[in-house]
Order: C-alpha cells, then sequence, then structure tokens
C-alpha cells in the first residue's frame, strides 16, 4: 500500500481523549490504522463513515468506540471511491443544491397546501367530535372574560330585548332542527354595532346594534346569521384550526383537555373566514324564506353595520382594514361588503 493509497488523519481510542497522528488506508478489504503505537486493521463492513459537512472533519468510526478524525476531505473521497464505497442518496441529494432547492422547494409548498386545504379540511371533522359540555365550558369562559373587559350590562329596554329573544325563539330553522341557543345584551362602546355567537350558541347583541334599527325583523336576520355560525360550528372549527395541537389531540385522542386551555384567547383571536361568513348568509336567508321573511332584512343590516363602521373596502371580504382599536378579532364587525349583500338579495 502506497502512501498515495492513504490518509493522514488523527486516532482517538475511545477511552481517553490522547490524540494520535495516522494513516488510514484500505487493504484487501480491510480498514488498516498506522501510527506510532496505534496499528489496527478492520473489516470494511465493520467501519462507518460519517457523511461531509461542509469543512466538518469526517469520523471513520469503528465497533470498540474508536475513531479516526479526517479533514482532508478529498483525499478520503478518493479513497472511499476506490473502495467502492458510496454515500447515501440522501447525502448525495444534501451536496447538491439544486436538488437541495427543489426540495426546500417541494416542503414550503407542502407547508401552503397543508395551511389552506388540509388544516380547514381536519378542523371541520374534528369539530363534530368536541363534546357540548366541552364548547359550553369554552364559551362560558369566553363570555366571562368579555364580561369584565370589553363589554357592560345592556341598558337597552328589557321588554324590547325579552320580546326580540322570544320572536327569535318562535322561528323554525331551514331544516326543522332545533340548535340550541340563547340571545343576550350587552352594551359595548368599544365594540359599536354588532351581534357575534360564541360556539355553545350563546347569541350577544349589542346596545349600539339595537340602536341602528327599529325594526326587530331586521334584527332578526342578523341573529339568523349568527345562527348560522352555530349551526355549523365555526367558533370550534376556528378555534382548532388555529391550534394544530389542540387538534391532533382532540382529533385523534378525543381529550379536549388541551383545547379548554387555550381558550378563551384562541377564540377571541380568531376570525371568521370568508367562506364561513358566506355560509352563515346562506343560512340566514333560507331561515329567513323558511319563516316568510325576505333576506333583505339582513342585506339592509349589512350595509347599515359597514357605513356605521365607516368601511372604506366594500369588497373586502373579511380582509378589510384592520382592527385599529385593539379589539379581539372576534368581536371585530362582520365584513359587511358589497358581494355579500348582492347574494343575499339575488333572486
Amino acid at each position: 500500500m502506497s502512501a498515495a493509497d492513504r490518509v493522514a488523519c488523527d486516532y482517538f481510542d475511545g477511552r481517553s481523549s490522547k490524540r494520535h497522528p495516522v494513516t488510514l488506508g484500505v487493504e484487501d478489504g480491510h480498514a488498516v490504522v498506522e501510527g506510532e503505537g496505534v496499528s489496527r486493521r478492520e473489516p470494511l463492513q465493520a467501519v462507518r463513515v460519517s457523511e461531509r459537512m461542509g469543512g466538518a472533519a469526517r469520523m471513520v468510526s469503528f465497533a470498540d468506540g474508536a475513531f479516526c478524525e479526517v479533514r482532508d476531505h478529498d483525499a478520503l473521497d478518493a479513497l472511499l471511491h476506490a473502495t467502492g464505497y458510496r454515500d447515501s442518496i440522501v447525502v448525495r441529494m444534501q451536496n447538491r443544491w439544486r436538488v437541495a432547492a427543489a426540495g426546500i422547494a417541494i416542503c414550503a409548498a407542502l407547508v401552503v397546501v397543508t395551511y389552506l386545504f388540509v388544516l380547514p379540511w381536519a378542523a371541520d371533522q374534528a369539530a363534530a367530535h368536541v363534546p357540548a359540555s366541552a364548547i359550553e365550558t369554552m364559551s362560558n369562559r369566553t363570555l366571562e372574560m368579555l364580561d369584565e373587559h370589553v363589554l357592560e350590562p345592556s341598558k337597552a329596554s328589557p321588554e324590547r330585548a325579552r320580546d326580540l329573544a322570544a320572536k327569535f325563539a318562535r322561528l323554525s330553522t331551514p331544516d326543522g332542527s332545533k340548535i340550541a341557543h340563547r340571545v343576550e345584551f350587552r352594551s359595548a362602546p368599544l365594540v359599536g354595532p354588532n351581534a357575534f355567537a360564541l360556539p355553545s350558541g350563546t347569541i350577544i347583541v349589542t346596545d349600539e346594534l339595537l340602536a341602528l334599527t327599529d325594526r326587530d325583523d331586521e334584527i332578526l336576520g342578523v341573529l339568523a346569521h349568527e345562527l348560522g355560525h352555530v349551526a355549523r360550528r365555526h367558533g370550534v372549527r376556528q378555534v382548532l384550526q388555529s391550534s394544530v395541537v389542540g387538534l391532533f389531540v382532540t382529533w385523534y385522542l378525543g381529550d379536549v383537555s388541551s383545547l379548554l386551555t387555550a381558550v378563551p384567547a384562541a377564540l377571541l383571536e380568531a376570525r371568521y373566514s370568508r367562506d364561513h361568513e358566506r355560509e352563515a348568509d346562506e343560512y340566514a336567508a333560507r331561515m329567513l324564506r323558511h319563516n316568510a321573511m325576505s333576506p333583505e332584512l339582513l342585506a339592509v343590516m349589512l350595509g347599515r353595520l359597514e357605513r356605521a363602521h365607516g368601511s372604506g373596502d366594500a369588497g373586502s371580504g373579511t380582509d378589510d382594514k384592520s382592527n385599529d382599536r385593539g379589539l379581539p378579532e372576534y368581536l371585530s364587525t362582520h365584513p359587511a361588503t358589497a358581494e355579500r349583500i348582492e347574494a343575499l338579495r339575488r333572486p
């Protein structure tokens, strides 16, 4: 074995930190290590070679814990090539920038597809398995937080409030199903005219929304929209979608305890998507027609809400102007877009 067939390296016996300058070569199917006070032969199949990582030293390791530290990468590559050794396909791909770049692009695409399609689908599937008791708990906690920091007791006429709740309770759903819900009223100077539904079916109507109209049937149109969110479990789906861990635990393990720890914060930071708003609008339109009422009632209120909140982007869907008052996204005004109003007014 000539000097050209050997690679200079450092040998460590695995028992001490002492470094031994040696040469590493290959002879008759064996790795041969020679140096002052060191001489060993090991079958090549018992030797492990670390992958190439930039300028870091590569390790040629032996079964007893000893190893050679090689810094001359080109010489080691030539030696390995002569033995027929090849790095794994993964290692070879890592060292080709085009392949690595393609891998990064594929991973990024998978992340985007997962976020846009897989995650919403999984949240939709998991929402059906969240028990009613957990939904009630998360909703109660959320309302407690809102009552403490955002909402105030209603100053509206108790008679009108009771009358509105009773009128809505007498309406039937489009498919005749019974959806548990209750209507409550709050004053909300920071929020302004609004109504929102918690996942349990509690629908909060602000005094400021009542002040927009004297017609109870227009308020009923808004309530029908909110009931659509409850019927489609949009609130639960948004919470699950915003918490991948909670989604996994709830869907696969049936344990909602981790989900409850993320509420009410997760719920308050959630915001309905365009599809959710469209579904709730469609539900409200069907419910109003089912009760011999016109979807125009909701369309009118959407226009009033848009004007009341001074929205300057009529076609922005859920991506309207930012919430500059620092309120939770869940309480942001539903986007009253021209597209939604037009859809409600179609025959």
